[in-house]
């Protein structure tokens, strides 16, 4: 193995660890803790599967990732509204 691919699955076990963070800040009661947690885990699930997407050439992981990242903040917009009291 050479150093890049070394680099790589060192920053996938990075993200992962950060997935986990994003876990436990979104267990927290408050809504704001919630919305951020949930954020930063799709982020970095998004990251990894473009990884994955690169490191095996599974093209359908690239397509996910893309609509993760597209769609994650429609969703927490729409749930901020909603929690805040106005309607979609």
């Amino acid at each position: 193995m050479d150093f890049l691919t070394i680099s790589e699955l060192f920053l996938m076990l990075c993200l992962v660890i950060y997935m986990l963070a994003g876990v436990k800040i979104a267990a927290r009661k408050t809504t704001g803790s919630a919305l951020a947690g949930v954020g930063a885990f799709t982020i970095a699930l998004a990251v990894v599967l473009a990884m994955v997407s690169v490191l095996t050439d599974v093209s359908f992981c690239r397509d996910i990732a893309f609509a993760l990242i597209v769609l994650s903040p429609v969703g927490t917009i729409a749930a901020a509204t909603v929690l805040g009291g106005g309607e979609i």
